[in-house]
């Protein structure tokens, strides 16, 4: 998800954030306490039954760079650049994958493209801004643990026309991808990258001058839980996204005065915060992965 400096920098310097923050460490419950090997609710063992291209995590960068990254080995590799026909001067804002493999691209415009990680070819969808909803983070989350029916996720809002700032909290969505029609759930405190899982979680990265988290949301109300205080990647955040792998976390974040996006691992049992990637060479606005990706690594 990216953010211009000019209208997010000044606003998160003035955030606070309402929940308690848990200490890393301890050994709380991480983002994949679920066996995804088993059979799913719906009689179809729900990693199994993805394409290999649903298995991946994606990003994109400001310049419509397209790529996959490789958790383990934490590599990129270019697939190419998005000729989405969005609006003139539009740039990708956020994105998510769904579990055909398909990425949900947002882009600064509001306009939300389908774009199948295959081929590149992006169709646009009948979304318009719904509940303030103009620019929003996003990620799925399946309806069940095991199960390989999935809901999408959104939490944002609009930029202030007479002051070019955010507003201090945010609101938490579920979006109809066949109607386009987005049903409230509640309010965030922040304006959070999404990223959800195969065991029906759905989890934010919240970045933030001061105080950044990841945070549990609950997909009933947005209730924060099982915080990780991630003081380490305080400081004015410029672009940002988020995806869960294997039992962690996958931060991309670039800083004001960073001249690309880091990679940083979140241990998603201890909390352990660790840059994996330094020097990148790319400013990743956007990242995405399917509930079919694994929640644990055997």
């Amino acid at each position: 998800m990216f953010r211009s400096p000019m209208f997010c920098w000044p606003l998160l310097a003035l955030m606070t954030f309402g929940c308690g923050y848990s200490r890393q460490g301890g050994g709380r419950p991480g983002p994949g306490s679920v066996d995804m090997a088993r059979a799913g609710t719906d009689g179809l063992d729900p990693i199994v039954d993805c394409p290999a291209e649903a298995k991946l995590v994606y990003v994109i960068d400001q310049n419509n760079t397209f790529s996959s990254f490789d958790p383990q080995s934490q590599v990129f590799k270019d697939l190419g650049v998005l000729d989405c026909p969005s609006q003139a001067q539009a740039t990708p804002f956020s994105m998510t994958v769904d579990r055909s493999g398909t990425a949900w691209v947002l882009y600064s415009s509001g306009e939300l493209f389908r774009v199948p990680t295959l081929t590149l070819a992006c169709t646009k969808t009948t979304w318009t801004a719904q509940l303030g909803l103009e620019t929003f983070g996003m990620g799925f989350a399946t309806n069940a643990a095991n199960s390989s029916d999935e809901k999408l996720y959104i939490a944002g809002g609009a930029i202030d026309p007479n002051t070019g700032m955010l507003s201090t909290t945010s609101t938490l969505a579920s979006l109809d991808t066949n109607l386009f029609v987005a049903t409230k759930i509640g309010e965030v405190t922040g304006w959070p990258e999404l990223t959800g899982t195969g065991d029906a979680k759905l989890w934010a990265f919240f970045p933030d001058e001061t105080s950044p988290r990841v945070s549990s949301l609950d997909r009933g109300d947005g209730a924060e839980s099982t915080a990780f205080n991630t003081i380490t990647l305080a400081g004015q955040p410029a672009a940002w996204a988020f995806a869960a792998w294997g039992g962690s976390f996958w931060i991309f974040l670039q800083r004001g005065g960073e001249p690309d996006t880091t990679v940083w691992k979140l241990d998603g049992m201890t909390g352990m915060l660790t840059p994996v990637r330094r020097n990148t060479s790319r400013i990743i606005v956007g990242a995405g992965v399917s509930t079919c990706a694994p929640v644990t690594i055997p």
